[in-house]
């Protein structure tokens, strides 16, 4: 991610190299923590990758370097995302499925054996302000801000929702460090510093990254 050098991301100036450049960031770094996690000999459960990431990302991204990640967990609503091309269709699915896996951990760190148990409410209730509607209708997210949906594409909503995750990201790791439960005190270093390499100001004229 180092190779990756651009200008900020605001409302009015967005790439389409830069917004895959933030899904690559944002699904490695959901990666990352729950690998981490998972090897993390404080935190009692170990099945973070398996049911936060493996069991609900379904889209394959390739970044403005040529590096990939994400997987094909099923055929339904599978897509392959690049700074070539992301279809409306993509986009809303791959937001939705990413909502659902960062609620998915933070549900899941309450209900392990943590210190803290205010990840949902801190990390996701009250960051994911917009919402997003799924294939089947089940809405994700928090307020009402902005709602995705089918043909509703908004690019200064859509800096909005990337400077909400950076923050998610930022503001989880943090938690995680301070948690005096679990014994790795990195996840910022490692799940934020190192891969969240882009820096997103909002529409509020507030700044995210790094």
């Amino acid at each position: 991610m180092t190779n990756i050098l651009q200008t900020n991301i605001t409302p009015r100036s967005l790439t389409l190299a830069q917004e895959a450049d933030f899904w690559y960031m944002i699904h490695k770094a959901l990666w990352t923590i729950c690998d981490k996690l998972d090897d993390d000999t404080g935190v009692p459960l170990d099945t973070y990758e398996a049911n936060c990431y493996t069991a609900l990302i379904n889209t394959v991204i390739e970044d403005s370097v040529g590096s990939i990640i994400g997987l094909k967990s099923s055929d339904l609503n599978f897509h392959r995302i690049s700074p070539r091309g992301i279809t409306e269709n993509a986009r809303l699915h791959m937001m939705y499925n990413f909502f659902n896996a960062w609620e998915t951990l933070c549900e899941q760190l309450d209900t392990d054996v943590l210190t803290d148990s205010t990840y949902e409410e801190l990390c996701y209730t009250a960051l994911f302000l917009q919402t997003v509607r799924g294939p089947t209708g089940t809405i994700l997210g928090n307020g009402t801000r902005y709602q995705w949906g089918p043909s509703c594409h908004n690019q200064q909503q859509l800096v909005e929702l990337m400077y909400m995750v950076f923050n998610a990201i930022e503001t989880l790791t943090e938690q995680l460090d301070g948690d005096g439960t679990a014994n790795t005190t990195d996840y910022e270093e490692k799940a934020f510093t190192d891969i969240c390499v882009l820096k997103i100001t909002n529409g509020a004229n507030a700044t995210v990254g790094n």
